[in-house]
């Protein structure tokens, strides 16, 4: 990995290209890139260890993280016990980064400040911050402040977080850059990452994991019934601080490091991961099996020469007992975006057409037929309907039709379009629709051209796949990869092997939409 890869979907090309426009070439300040961590819970030797591990492996990439030690001890308290055990974790987690191979600089005192100008009348002083970075090292912030009577109070989260959130989203311009040894430098924020806990968002009986949120659409339905509503309104705070293309994770001290890394990199939806991670944990387990079952038994680590027999003289590998130690669940967590506001149709008539049109040519760099093709939607209202999604202020839109299936009464939900605007590209767009989609078409099938560049997050999304056979030399026609995902959730409808054969037929049928 190089820090380049740290955004996908074009996000990081996408703000380069923003500061290329926005700055001249004899004003432009380099940029860092960023994450900004929340760690609550740190709480035993094991937690600190595994988390400086994560650190250290963000530095790796090229990502310095800007690491905030929360506290829930109430304002004002001068308890020796809390003031103490914040210092002794903010040294020790600096060690643990140490010895995983990375840089750390643990600052207890001078970065908060009394503000009566701000909201919550505290502000950050990011001159520390910026001379850590500059020489690259973590900074890991105790929440610690020293009143006008230089007495030292323990900040609460909901103060401290978004007081460093603000300061750091300030960092991002040039107008306010920070001074480091080599010059001045502005921060480049991908991630807001929390470590508490719990492995993420649940609701109130833990019954329902919640692997990705839309805030802007799914914070009032998730406030009512979330168990985690400190962590959920910390992290609506924040990401409405942050530069829009901030994603926000939710994760436990006790999380997988390389996990937690791969959301950091990819945002590849949490269950596409855990089976990685699993066989990895699997591998590993059974490689250390092995290697105690060799130990056991004295057995040379070699293979026979050719053509003579291997003796091996003692018990046999069966009668050594390994004891089975069970594999560890792959821990979870939730993705978040500050995202945008969503409205459903299921009349083409009754969206902006030509801001529509606009979306679809835009994302699909051709021009659209429209007059054919919403006379086909409009068609398909009245037989077995349609579904338009469309998400902010025309910035992204999904369109699924429900395609009447020869010879059956049933419909098969047919992925029509699926559209972002190129300036959207990096704001979790792609993400954020896709969840509603999930949501409105518990199962669904698709079609993609077989040299389509997006196929690759397609087969990440999809339970199965066709791909059809080439034209031959004498022929014209288009080579497709048809996708299909399944619901699974019980009671919920799935497509039939029948169903999913019909179906491809009838999306071969189906005209092009572009000219």
């Amino acid at each position: 990995l190089v820090p380049g890869e740290i955004l996908r979907n074009s996000a990081q090309e996408q703000l380069d290209t923003h500061a290329a426009e926005t700055q001249s070439a004899t004003d432009a300040v380099p940029r860092r890139l960023t994450a900004t961590v929340f760690i609550d819970g740190l709480d035993s030797d094991r937690a600190c260890e595994r988390t400086g591990k994560l650190l250290a492996h963000i530095q790796r990439i090229g990502v310095t993280p800007v690491v905030l030690l929360t506290s829930n001890t109430s304002d004002g308290s001068h308890a020796q016990a809390g003031y103490r055990g914040i210092i002794k974790r903010v040294h020790q987690l600096a060690d643990a980064i140490e010895r995983e191979g990375g840089k750390a600089r643990p600052i207890n005192e001078g970065i908060f400040f009394n503000n009566p100008y701000t909201p919550s009348d505290l502000s950050v002083d990011p001159e520390l911050i910026g001379a850590a970075i500059a020489q690259g090292q973590t900074p890991i912030i105790s929440p610690l402040m020293a009143d006008s009577a230089l007495q030292v109070k323990v900040l609460k989260t909901p103060l401290a977080a978004p007081a460093l959130a603000r300061a750091l989203a300030l960092s991002t311009s040039t107008q306010h850059a920070m001074a480091g040894s080599r010059g001045e430098f502005s921060l480049l924020l991908a991630r807001l990452i929390l470590l508490g806990r719990h492995d993420g968002l649940t609701n109130g009986d833990e019954s329902v994991f919640h692997r990705f949120i839309n805030l802007e659409e799914d914070y009032r339905e998730m406030a009512a019934g979330c168990k985690q509503t400190g962590q959920l309104d910390l992290m609506r705070t924040c990401l409405g601080i942050l530069p829009p293309t901030a994603a926000g994770i939710v994760a436990s001290v006790d999380s997988d490091p390389s996990l937690v890394l791969k959301g950091l990199i990819s945002e590849r939806p949490v269950s596409t991961q855990h089976k990685s991670a699993a066989q990895r944990v699997q591998r590993d387990r059974d490689a250390a099996q092995r290697k105690l079952q060799r130990s056991r038994l004295a057995v040379p680590d070699y293979k026979p020469l050719p053509n003579y027999p291997f003796v091996r003289v003692g018990g046999s590998l069966g009668a050594a007992t390994v004891p089975q130690e069970p594999v560890a669940t792959p821990t979870q967590f939730t993705l978040l975006r500050h995202g945008f506001q969503i409205q459903r149709h299921n009349k083409v008539d009754s969206c902006n057409l030509p801001r529509l049109r606009g979306l679809l040519e835009s994302s699909f760099k051709r021009t659209l037929d429209g007059g054919q093709y919403f006379d086909r939607l409009r068609a398909l209202e009245s037989a077995g309907g349609i579904e338009i999604i469309i998400a902010g202020d025309y910035q992204g839109a999904v369109i699924v039709t429900h395609e009447p299936l020869p010879s059956s009464d049933t419909h098969l939900p047919y992925l029509d379009k699926f559209a972002v605007l190129p300036s959207a590209q990096g704001t979790g767009m792609a993400d954020i629709l896709w969840a509603q989609l999930r949501r409105a078409c518990p199962s669904c099938m698709w079609r993609s051209r077989n040299d389509n560049g997006v196929n690759r997050w397609y087969f990440d999304r999809s339970n199965g796949h066709f791909r059809s056979p080439a034209p031959k030399p004498n022929e014209t026609g288009t080579r497709w990869v048809f996708f299909w995902y399944q619901s699974q959730t019980p009671g919920q409808r799935t497509l039939t092997a029948d169903e999913i054969h019909a179906g491809i037929g009838v999306s071969q049928s189906i005209a092009p939409s572009f000219v």
